[in-house]
């Protein structure tokens, strides 16, 4: 598990100061409770930081907290999952299943009731609109009267 990099906590990361014992998110309740204070105190790593990281460790509301702000990473798993994903995509791009169903066709009896609701109307293409004659082309000099520059 790494932790999330824009993780602000209130002095240093516990599981940061009790990495040199071991300490790490798998670490038991049991373990924090026993045996990390004297391995601390075997390798003269018990100093105020540490005291208090391991306090807060042993405290189940704030481990659960610092926990919820680490991610369970596995990048060969993620990156083989993705990459196959990937490679079947483009062996069969297809149409996704939410276009599919957006250009599907209604059934056919719908549609022959909609011909035979139709059949008989005289359909008449409108007139296209008239399109204003084009004015004269721009003079060639206009972008120099519309931009004056200082010199």
């Amino acid at each position: 598990m790494i932790k999330d990099p824009g993780t602000v906590w209130n002095g240093p990361f516990p599981y940061d100061v009790l990495a040199a014992v071991g300490v790490t998110p798998e670490t038991t309740q049991r373990d924090l409770q026993k045996d990390i204070s004297f391995e601390l105190m075997l390798q003269g790593l018990m100093t105020p930081e540490a005291q208090t990281a391991w306090h807060e460790l042993r405290t189940p509301d704030s481990r659960l907290l610092m926990d919820l702000l680490m991610y369970d990473v596995d990048p060969a798993a993620g990156i083989a999952a993705e990459l196959a994903e990937t490679e079947a995509a483009l062996r069969d791009p297809g149409v996704p299943e939410e276009a599919a169903q957006c250009l599907a066709l209604p059934p056919v009896r719908e549609l022959s009731l909609l011909v035979d609701e139709l059949d008989g109307v005289a359909l008449e293409l409108p007139e296209p609109p008239v399109l204003p004659a084009l004015a004269d082309p721009l003079p060639p000099d206009l972008p120099h009267e519309l931009i004056r520059f200082d010199r």
